[in-house]
């Protein structure tokens, strides 16, 4: 029972990792190539960046401690949360440069 409920939380954390990188590209996106002027779009971009951003390096944080628990096995899904995290990480902080 244990087994099962730690590969469901891995295989929910590993989607909402999904998600978090997801809405950083389609920032990306909505930044340098659909160059959007809606002011409902702009409105919830404002409102959601910071946010997910702090909430981004809660979930690496998570993913480090979830690897560790799974010994870094290359097939799960906390390691593959992990690697989107990570590159989406290192993506947030080299747009603020």
């Amino acid at each position: 029972m244990r087994k099962l409920l730690q590969k469901l939380a891995g295989k929910n954390f590993f989607f909402t990792s999904l998600l978090v990188a997801g809405y950083f590209c389609l920032l990306c996106l909505n930044t340098y190539v659909i160059k959007s002027d809606f002011i409902l779009i702009e409105i919830l971009q404002e409102l959601l960046t910071l946010p997910l951003i702090v909430f981004q390096f809660v979930l690496l944080g998570l993913s480090i401690s979830y690897c560790i628990k799974d010994k870094f096995r290359l097939r799960t899904y906390s390691f593959g949360g992990f690697l989107i995290l990570f590159v989406s990480n290192l993506f947030v902080l080299i747009s603020f440069i």
